[in-house]
């Protein structure tokens, strides 16, 4: 355990200080525009448990909350109606809150905020562990767990997001898990891998995939090896641990007939289909371009780490092509090895999960918004391929002076990375690369989470007297008292779009109407500018003021 520590002093130090740092600054940011209904789903499902106890203070304390949700939030969605998401986070939460009853929205949103702050800090510690066990190489490890926390749009939103930066952290500790069955393929790993496979499926169903690759490659083992009985035991052990692990933690089967097994899959495609701005022109959701989410990715991540993804990448499909036409026939089996050692097979596992995305994503027309939010998963594969590229970089510099070199400039490549975060604070998730200009900027939609609204309002709040507030954007300002001291609420007044009432009108340009046609937020000729946040030529918010 000591040489463990020695070994890797380094990373408890930066773990150490990334953690002082979010402790000190995560209040700053606001209230993504999901977490109430997150919070909601926590309590629903925790007053269901409690109904099969005998613990009646608690069971009244839940209660009370989840009633206080509904009053205080009454355009939530039914949970009955959605009961396919996971419990693993908000349940869990649910139940700290009613067991130290607090009381303050504040506090309680911010517990929720520290908690996934230092949930995503535990896979990061997991990707540097993977990295640093494929690689071999401490160096690679240390800079592939600075770009997975401080890509900004991802470092953005890790004081907040308890859905997608929840589900990036439960595939990358699946990860860790499964390189972890490699190194040793006992029956106790593979048991561990498959319960952690069950917690990323119910995170996001999108999470199936992981299983349905690692049967791939099984196959593929038995396809070389023809050890049957080998083959079997896995597939019973995994499927066997991954239902029991699914049955124990997921709603969604609690409350299936068999009728509704036939259409299983079919909730998960609910879509509200409202209005997307992307790229200077108005969608339907379930209309978007094939482009979304790759032009999203290509101009909101930093530019060095797409250079590096993409030459990892392309240099990996080489690898896997080469393994393929060198298969040859042996005797009476086939030599389906696509891999020569543990690390490869690693490799082509991952290979096979984001072939499997990329095939799902092209095939389904799925219906997006929030720009590549939902894909946040993907910051694994962009990571881990841009470390796949750095090692090659090593292992085919010869010379010591231009390992050197090219360290030094990793180095000075991750202090831009930092600097980016700091630019950008408390927004870095409305960050943009330097591919697109301050005019492009306003063709896509920014502040999707309204995370704004908190700043706006605290804005506003140095102003004297009451506060009738408009809102000229999709946006439930209203949510935002949350992160508003109490003591404050009574001079908070908001108006929604009766634009007459309000002597201030907020707007972070997020919209579900086409505004070229549709003038429902339109800023009346009354108003006039009052204050706008701009970031690196980014717009955020404005704020305009009755003249």
């Amino acid at each position: 355990m000591r040489k463990f520590y020695l070994k890797n002093k380094i990373i408890f130090l930066l773990l150490l200080i990334i953690s002082l740092i979010g402790i000190l600054t995560y209040q700053d940011y606001g209230i993504g525009i999901e977490e109430h209904f997150q919070r909601k789903s926590g309590f629903y499902w925790l007053n269901f448990l409690l109904n099969y106890t005998d613990f009646e203070i608690l069971k009244e304390t839940s209660q009370l909350k989840l009633n206080e949700i509904e009053t205080f939030t009454p355009r939530l969605f039914s949970i009955e109606k959605l009961g396919f998401y996971g419990i693993l986070f908000d349940v869990p939460l649910a139940f700290i809150e009613t067991l130290f009853k607090i009381s303050e929205p504040q506090n309680y949103f911010f517990l929720r905020h520290l908690t996934i702050f230092f949930f995503f800090l535990i896979s990061s510690f997991c990707f540097y562990r993977i990295i640093q066990i494929r690689f071999n190489n401490i160096n690679l490890a240390l800079f592939g767990f600075i770009a997975f926390i401080f890509s900004p749009r991802i470092y953005g939103n890790i004081f907040f997001d308890n859905k997608d930066i929840f589900f990036l952290s439960m595939v990358t500790i699946n990860m860790f898990f499964f390189i972890k069955y490699l190194r040793k393929e006992n029956k106790l790993n593979l048991i561990i891998f498959s319960m952690f496979c069950a917690m990323s499926t119910t995170s996001r169903i999108i999470g199936l995939l992981i299983p349905l690759s690692f049967f791939i490659l099984i196959f593929l083992e038995y396809l070389s090896s023809k050890k049957l009985k080998e083959f079997l035991i896995k597939v019973l052990i995994f499927i066997f641990a991954f239902l029991i692990m699914l049955i124990i933690h997921w709603p969604y089967l609690w409350t299936l007939n068999f009728e509704q097994f036939k259409n299983f899959f079919e909730p998960f495609f609910f879509a509200m289909n409202p209005t997307v701005f992307f790229n200077g022109n108005f969608y339907q959701s379930k209309f978007l371009p094939i482009s979304y989410i790759p032009i999203f990715i290509f101009i909101s991540t930093p530019v060095f780490i797409l250079l590096l993804f993409s030459i990892g990448f392309l240099q990996h499909i080489k690898r896997v092509f080469n393994r393929f036409i060198n298969i040859k026939e042996k005797l009476s089996n086939y030599d389906f090895d696509f891999w020569r050692s543990k690390s490869e097979k690693f490799d082509f596992f991952l290979f096979l999960n984001f072939l499997l995305i990329l095939i799902l994503y092209f095939a389904i027309n799925l219906a997006l918004l929030s720009g590549w939010r939902h894909f946040y998963f993907l910051n694994f594969f962009i990571i881990f391929y841009s470390c796949y590229c750095l090692n090659y970089i090593f292992l085919n510099f010869k010379k010591i002076l231009l390992k050197k070199i090219f360290l030094i400039t990793l180095i000075i490549l991750s202090v831009f990375l930092l600097y980016n975060n700091y630019k950008y604070h408390p927004f870095q998730s409305s960050y943009f690369n330097s591919f697109i200009s301050n005019k492009y900027k306003k063709n896509f939609e920014i502040d999707t989470q309204s995370l704004s609204r908190v700043h706006a309002i605290k804005e506003l709040l140095n102003e004297d007297g009451d506060l009738l507030i408009g809102t000229a954007s999709y946006t439930p300002l209203e949510d935002a008292r949350s992160l508003i001291p109490k003591k404050h609420w009574h001079r908070l007044n908001f108006v929604g779009t009766n634009y007459e009432r309000a002597n201030f009108i907020f707007t972070n340009f997020y919209y579900e109407v086409n505004t070229k046609y549709n003038k429902k937020y339109e800023i009346p000729e009354n108003f006039s500018l009052y204050k706008s946040l701009i970031i690196d030529g980014t717009r955020i918010y404005s704020i305009y003021k009755k003249k």
